[in-house]
């Protein structure tokens, strides 16, 4: 395949999200009762968005005494960084950059994933697990100024680079993936195992030790230079972990591991969403139809979460097994971001709540999901055409206001 034709691909999907999005924003200004009349694009930058977009313009905040309420120092460097960057050409009070650069890194991992697919897949399974990655609901972040893009974009290098024998180059990208999100450092921790395993496999020298440690430290020097940061500013260099409690406290270990056990668990949200829907639907009935339809929004929400944990631990299992010879570095990472999402996330109070986001580093969903595609095409066509309608719905759900996890 020539170079160029490499391009194409990719370039189509990120247009044909762009145009499932621009539809979405229309319908959800056309259709749905609005939460207020804000500038589209304020309305957009939403959110967790809008938190990145304060601490570009004032700076980080933390009150310990105010742990329970959610304040800036809970999220991560990276975003408002680049936003700060973009905001040198337009001032701190447009809300455009933000936008555009989450935008411009999302539509960038689409082109740097369809590489690395290439690399791990045939070029039909690459193009279907592309095509999913593309379409994936949390895709939709790319126009609402969340670092998701920027995730996926420093995954994605790292792995690549890892798959070439690269590591400190690999190491590069999640030190500054690190600096985005706490979720790279369990790709991070998925490297550091392999690389660690194969170079002690040759010898514990005092010289691959310290290699390995200088390497591992590297992988995670965005969080260290954001603790560092912390320490400096507010005396407490896990500040961003202490103010976690404004999203809900985390259960005793027992009762973590319980959960994981417990059925009911797994199909609560999807539960809860019916009867959201059913509830909404009753008040649209009776004329209430703002409080109908963000009752309907919230359903949907709970289903969109519990069709992506599906196809998520489907894409891994596969994954695992096409890959085990291949770029097997590329499943154990997304196993161990599967991991840190149920163990940090699904196993609290939040459960299933931002499935498609959290689990969107897990890139072997999509390869594993992709190869499974490419050997049954109706199948991949049934899950690319849902995953496109969530996305454009989340867009329409975005521009309206509502809800969007």
């Amino acid at each position: 395949m020539k170079p160029r034709a490499g391009h194409l691909m990719p370039a189509g999907l990120v247009l044909a999200l762009l145009a499932a999005q621009a539809a979405g924003i229309l319908a959800g200004q056309a259709f749905l009762p609005q939460h207020g009349h804000t500038p589209l694009a304020q309305r957009l930058l939403s959110w967790d968005g809008r938190f990145y977009f304060a601490i570009m313009q004032q700076g980080y905040a933390w009150v310990p005494a105010a742990a329970h309420t959610a304040q800036s120092i809970a999220f991560f460097p990276m975003q408002p960084l680049l936003e700060y960057a973009g905001a040198v050409f337009s001032g701190r009070a447009s809300p455009l950059p933000p936008l555009l650069i989450s935008l411009a890194c999302g539509a960038a991992s689409i082109f740097a994933f369809h590489a690395l697919a290439r690399e791990a897949l045939n070029p039909r399974a690459a193009s279907f697990a592309t095509a999913l990655f593309a379409f994936w609901p949390a895709s939709s972040f790319f126009i609402m100024g969340y670092p998701t893009g920027l995730i996926s974009l420093c995954v994605i290098g790292a792995l690549g680079a890892h798959l070439r024998g690269q590591y400190w180059r690999s190491a590069l990208w999640c030190g500054l993936g690190s600096a985005a999100a706490p979720t790279v450092v369990f790709v991070a921790a998925a490297l550091y195992l392999e690389r660690g395993v194969a170079l002690l496999r040759q010898g514990a020298t005092a010289r691959r030790v310290a290699h390995l440690v200088a390497w591992a430290l590297l992988c995670v020097s965005g969080l260290i230079g954001f603790m560092l940061y912390q320490q400096w500013r507010f005396h407490d260099a896990l500040a961003f972990i202490h103010a976690q409690a404004a999203w809900g406290t985390a259960p005793a270990f027992a009762a973590r591991l319980y959960r994981l056990a417990d059925w009911h668990w797994y199909i609560q949200q999807a539960n809860a969403g019916r009867h959201e829907i059913a509830q909404g639907l009753a008040a649209w009935r009776a004329g209430e139809k703002t409080p109908g339809m963000t009752a309907i929004e919230a359903g949907v929400q709970r289903w969109i979460n519990s069709f992506s944990m599906i196809v998520a631990v489907l894409g891994l299992a596969i994954a695992s097994a096409v890959l085990w010879r291949r770029a097997f570095i590329i499943a154990l990472a997304g196993w161990f971001v599967f991991v840190g999402y149920v163990w940090f996330i699904f196993s609290t109070d939040q459960n299933m709540l931002c499935v498609p986001r959290l689990l969107y580093p897990a890139i072997a969903i999509f390869l594993g999901f992709g190869w499974l595609a490419g050997r049954a095409p109706t199948l991949g066509r049934a899950v690319l055409a849902l995953s496109l309608f969530a996305t454009g719905l989340e867009a329409a759900f975005a521009a309206g206001g509502y809800w969007v996890v």
